[in-house]
């Protein structure tokens, strides 16, 4: 199988990340590798994507490409039990967009290679849902929320619903692609249906998009200050209007890093979620929804500006287990 810009993980790569220790069974011991995730017994494709093009082009802060390796360090890590078993996921690979950021300079460079990266993309999530497949889709920037729905939309043959946890719509103007506008590009090419938004930050979405999204039917949104200032409604119960909402539909799972207070990404906050409900938010979405992909992004291990931390992979490692508890213990 040739996919462009797409790297196989392989069986001799394990060394580099594993840590094992006798008497424990890691889940890098026993989830599948390679190519033939059609075959594989496997629910669910894991892949990442390592670029920072998109957050480029947005005019953030690049370092969303370190993200995918940090996550392979913890979560092959972690235990092999009854409650997670490694046997249900199949390491597809990576895709490796930087090398085309090297000569970008202006935000309208990093805008013309987006298209690029969104037709490199969608095909590899098209295969793996129509394969009946979930894939799991790590790093990178938002930007790569177009592709996917689009990926998992095609291969359905019909819009489909996306629930997001985050700080922001990026449902902005589509002034040539980026990580700002993903949704309301997928709104505009007819690939996604409802979009339901928990945790918007009044301070960072204009009121010019919230006109333009408010002519769209389907389109739900709870603002953080609505939650946590104005004790208008509960973390869970927001969370759980966007379950039954989305109950019984083809449902698209996103979780933006910067929506989580203290997370290094391209956008991060001081004040947001916790940890522990963007867990939850992992967790409950996989087990009472319908989810046909599961996206994390914005994640960095380190930021052009110099800012480093450590405990980004791990974060990540939590996020995708709890996830696949959700769908596996439904």
């Amino acid at each position: 199988m040739d996919i462009k810009h797409f790297h196989f993980f392989e069986k001799s790569e394990l060394n580099s990340y594993l840590k094992p220790r006798e008497g424990e069974t890691k889940i890098g011991e026993k989830i599948s590798y390679g190519t033939d995730f059609k075959n594989s017994a496997a629910k669910f494709i894991l892949l990442g994507i390592e670029e920072s093009i998109g957050v480029k082009g947005n005019l953030g802060i690049s370092g969303t490409h370190t993200a995918w390796d940090a996550f392979l360090k913890a979560f092959l890590n972690i235990q092999h039990t009854r409650k997670l078993n490694g046997d249900s996921i199949h390491l597809l690979g990576n895709f490796n967009f930087q090398e085309f950021a090297k000569n970008a300079k202006s935000a309208e460079d990093f805008r013309k290679l987006v298209p690029v990266i969104d037709d490199a993309v969608f095909p590899l999530i098209q295969e793996i849902s129509t394969s009946g497949k979930i894939p799991i889709i790590i790093g990178g920037s938002h930007a790569n929320a177009f592709p996917i729905i689009k990926g998992i939309s095609q291969a359905k043959n019909a819009a489909i619903n996306v629930i997001n946890l985050d700080a922001h719509a990026d449902f902005r103007a589509m002034e040539g692609r980026h990580s700002g506008n993903p949704f309301s590009t997928a709104k505009a090419e007819e690939f996604m249906a409802a979009y339901s938004i928990l945790g918007l930050h009044e301070n960072y979405n204009s009121q010019n998009m919230l006109d333009e999204m408010a002519k769209h039917k389907g389109i739900r949104y709870y603002f953080w200050e609505d939650i946590y200032l104005r004790k208008k409604v509960t973390f869970a119960d927001a969370l759980n209007d966007f379950i039954q909402l989305n109950q019984n539909k083809a449902c698209g799972i996103e979780l933006d890093m910067d929506s989580i207070e203290g997370v290094l990404s391209s956008a991060m906050t001081p004040s947001g979620f916790t940890t522990t409900e963007a867990r939850y938010y992992s967790y409950q979405t996989g087990h009472n929804l319908h989810p046909v992909y599961f996206h994390i992004c914005e994640a960095a291990t380190e930021l052009e500006t110099g800012l480093k931390d450590n405990s980004t992979g791990k974060l990540l490692s939590y996020l995708v287990s709890d996830f696949l508890k959700g769908v596996l213990e439904r």
